[in-house]
Formats: C-alpha cells, sequence, structure tokens
C-alpha cells in the first residue's frame, strides 16, 4: 500500500515538474533562434558597409527564361563565414529549376545545403524537402518585403511599390530607412513546410486538411498564370476561398530563392495570422517579364514558439513581437520610411 502511494506521489510530481521543463526547454530553444537572427543583422550590416547597402531581396535580370532570382541569403554567405559554400554557386543559372532533371545539377551542393545559423530549434520540421524529383533545404528566416502587396517597383494597375528592406532588385541604403532602423523590421521568423511538392503533386486536400502547412498561389504554374493581389479585396477575392487554384507546401524551402513564402515575406497581417497566406504572380526565374510584373504576396510571419515570433530590426537587436501586436503597428514596423513613430519595446 505504502508503495502504491510513493508512486503516486511520484506521479503527481512529475506531471507538475513536466510543463516547467518543457517550458525551460523552449525558452532555451527561443534564446537560440534569437542567437541566429542576430547573426543575420550582424551578416547584414557587414554587407552593408561593404557595399554600402541591404542586398537585394530578389535578383531578376528580366531576361525572359534566365531571371535568374537568387535571394538575399545566397547573397550573404560570405559575411556568414560561408565563402566556400558562396564560391560554389553558378549565379548564372536559375536557383530554381529541379536539379535532377536540368543543368542546375551545377548548383546542387548549395541547394541542397540546410545552413544551422538558418534553422528555429522550435521547429521540427524537416531540414531538406521534396520539390520536384529533388530535396531542397529549408529555413526558418524571411526577409521583410513590407506592409503593402507588390513586390516589385513598376507593379500593374498602379500598386503601391514596395516599402520594406528587400524586394525585387532592391538597393536600400540604412539612409532611406527614414524611421528609424530601430522600428524597421528586416527579418523574421516563418515555420518550415514538411510535405513538399513531388513531381505530379496535387496540393488542394492537403490545403484543406491544413491550410497554413503552405501557402495558396493564385493562378496554376503550369498553365503560367497567376492573377496579382494587389489589395484588400484582391487577397480576400482570390486567396480566401475553399478551392484555391493551386497550394504549395513549401513554406520556407529553398532559402536561397527569393521568392514569397519560400525567404520572403510582408507585414500585412499581424503574426502567426489565422488566415492562409497567399501569392500572386509567377516568381519562377524561367517566366517572363509578363509574368513578373504581377508578382505581390500576402505572407505572414509565422514560429513555433508559443505567443509570438522573434523579428530582427535593421539595428541589429532582436525583439519578440507577440502574436496580439495591434496590426496597424506591424504594418508601421515593416515599412522603412512611412513617417510613423512607434514606441513598443520595453527593452
Amino acid at each position: 500500500m505504502e508503495l502504491l502511494v510513493v508512486i503516486a506521489i511520484i506521479s503527481i510530481l512529475i506531471s507538475l515538474l513536466l510543463p516547467a521543463v518543457q517550458s525551460a526547454r523552449e525558452a532555451a530553444r527561443r534564446v537560440a533562434c534569437t542567437n541566429n537572427l542576430k547573426q543575420i543583422g550582424l551578416g547584414l550590416h557587414n554587407y552593408e558597409s561593404a557595399h554600402g547597402l541591404f542586398p537585394p531581396g530578389r535578383i531578376n535580370t528580366y531576361i525572359a527564361g534566365n531571371g535568374h532570382c537568387w535571394g538575399a541569403h545566397s547573397q550573404l554567405l560570405p559575411f556568414l563565414e560561408q565563402q566556400v559554400l558562396y564560391s560554389s554557386i553558378n549565379f548564372s543559372i536559375n536557383p530554381d529549376p529541379d536539379y535532377t532533371l536540368s543543368n542546375s545539377v551545377a548548383n546542387m551542393t548549395v541547394v541542397t545545403t540546410p545552413l544551422k545559423h538558418l534553422l528555429c530549434p522550435s521547429d521540427t520540421g524537416p531540414w531538406l524537402v521534396q520539390v520536384g524529383g529533388g530535396a531542397y533545404a529549408s529555413h526558418n528566416y524571411s526577409v521583410n518585403a513590407g506592409s503593402g502587396y507588390s513586390l516589385i517597383q513598376n507593379a500593374l494597375n498602379s500598386a503601391s511599390p514596395p516599402n520594406g528592406i528587400f524586394f525585387e532588385n532592391s538597393s536600400v541604403r540604412i539612409a532611406s530607412i527614414t524611421d528609424g532602423t530601430s522600428q524597421t523590421v528586416a527579418v523574421s521568423e516563418t515555420i518550415r513546410s514538411s510535405t513538399g511538392a513531388p513531381t505530379g503533386f496535387n496540393g488542394l486536400a492537403l490545403f484543406r486538411q491544413d491550410p497554413l502547412g503552405g501557402f495558396v498561389i493564385t493562378g496554376n504554374n503550369t498553365a503560367g498564370n497567376g492573377p496579382p493581389i494587389f489589395s484588400d479585396a484582391d487577397y480576400e477575392m482570390l486567396c480566401l476561398t475553399g478551392s484555391p487554384p493551386g497550394f504549395q507546401p513549401t513554406r520556407g524551402v529553398k532559402w536561397f530563392y527569393g521568392a514569397p513564402g519560400h525567404s520572403m515575406y510582408n507585414h500585412r497581417r499581424s503574426p502567426n495570422d489565422n488566415r492562409p497566406d497567399c501569392r500572386g504572380g509567377l516568381p519562377h526565374s524561367d517566366k517572363s517579364p509578363a509574368d513578373w510584373v504581377n508578382l505581390s504576396l500576402n505572407m505572414a510571419a509565422r514560429s513555433r514558439h508559443p505567443g509570438g515570433i522573434n523579428s530582427l530590426l535593421c539595428d541589429g537587436s532582436v525583439k519578440y513581437v507577440k502574436n496580439s501586436i495591434n496590426s496597424a503597428t506591424w504594418q508601421s514596423l515593416g515599412s522603412r520610411s512611412g513617417a510613423e513613430v512607434q514606441s513598443i519595446w520595453s527593452d
């Protein structure tokens, strides 16, 4: 009888201690995530010191079929102690074709290499995710395109040009961040998709099962269409539907590729918003200017931390932003020159 009592007491103690242990572990993981972002911030400032501006969020040559749309993380490699990996890249080859089927096999090393400083330990998603016939490296840190929808400077329909730090062929200098570097976000967390999109994949069933497991696309990639989302009304009409034209469970996949959902997000909706993320237009390197001009996004920052996300500010500091942040405040933190004045940081 006494043994049963002792066992019962031990069970109660374990049940009381387990949440505390789990909380302590998550706190440690969040610290590690914060350190990752600080390393990225240091790399960004070293890049800015060397070049006089931040790296482009997405490079596009605007040569039909050869956009070469490499993302910001690929440009930062030499400033994050990854010179060898950087030197292995053939930047004259598009980053996004299936390397198992094309001459992009030359870049197989970089596209299959997960980088520890780009992986949040709170996210248990796979480091390599299948897209087409090959597996690609994933990550947890997307660059901020701003509080609006468009990713390009000369969008259709008089859409507002991007007001963030990283967008297509961006060349943002510290001096142009007139809202202040401590009041403007550079990079925030994203979550890694786990399913991927193998050849012949049909994502509609997965979308209905888990709309936040990837992102909606407004068109059919194979057919070569993709209407833009340049307003809240566009987002509601094209993206908030039970049967979207396409769904890609590849969020955070291809850290080297400059495209919405893959390595770019915006501040239109608050962190971890419960509505689906969405990409308009066609980001692919092998498309044409007629397709790229529609490139747009409504991608929320997301994390596996309870209650919020980590964000890297342009001054190199990292803040924990709660999901409950006012959406207008979050939008103002996404713009570099909106003349907003915010005082929300407690430290």
